[in-house]
């Protein structure tokens, strides 16, 4: 239920979303470079496309086109391992662009009473629009909380995905050096 705090977000919080959000379109502009090189088009092509489709959509359509344009399966599970990041964090990206926030307590934490009202240790993002709704079931993703280190570790993780992933594309030639 929507219990914490509003208001919480911090600068930090608001520049960590916005990493988030950039890392997760850099991902997909390497995707519609490869789909564009693996098709014999252009990644602009295949943006315009794909423009409404979300991300697991698009990864879909990417490995559906791996397939049938038979690339090694070996190289489809290498481009499906840099992606699983990807799909595991769709649900924060979505939350950032379509949630509003609230303070929240990690799971499994206990602080001392005196800290209830001291420095915000995390926030979640608001499933249940209407605080008074009674039929709202709070499932495990409304109760999954972000602190500020942990935000920052999943752009440092998104970052380094992207490089490995850009780096492999190349070398296995979805891509040519110069397009990356």
């Amino acid at each position: 239920m929507n219990k914490g705090k509003p208001n919480c977000l911090t600068e930090e919080h608001l520049m960590l979303f916005g990493m988030v959000i950039q890392w997760f379109a850099r991902h997909e502009a390497l995707m519609h470079k490869i789909m564009g090189a693996v098709s014999g088009s252009d990644a602009t092509s295949i943006k315009l496309l794909t423009r409404g489709l979300s991300f697991s959509v698009k990864r879909d359509a990417l490995f559906n086109l791996l397939r049938h344009r038979a690339v090694p399966l070996d190289r489809i599970a290498q481009v499906q391992k840099y992606l699983q990041m990807l799909h595991t964090l769709t649900p924060l990206c979505n939350d950032i662009a379509h949630s509003a926030w609230i303070e929240g307590k990690p799971e499994n934490s206990t602080q001392p009473a005196w800290l209830s009202h001291g420095p915000l240790t995390a926030i979640k993002a608001v499933h249940d629009i209407d605080e008074h709704s009674k039929h709202f079931i709070e499932d495990q993703q409304d109760k999954v909380t972000y602190t500020l280190d942990e935000l920052k570790e999943i752009v440092e993780n998104l970052e380094m995905n992207y490089a490995r992933f850009q780096k492999y594309v190349t070398e296995v030639g979805f891509v040519p050096s110069n397009a990356v």
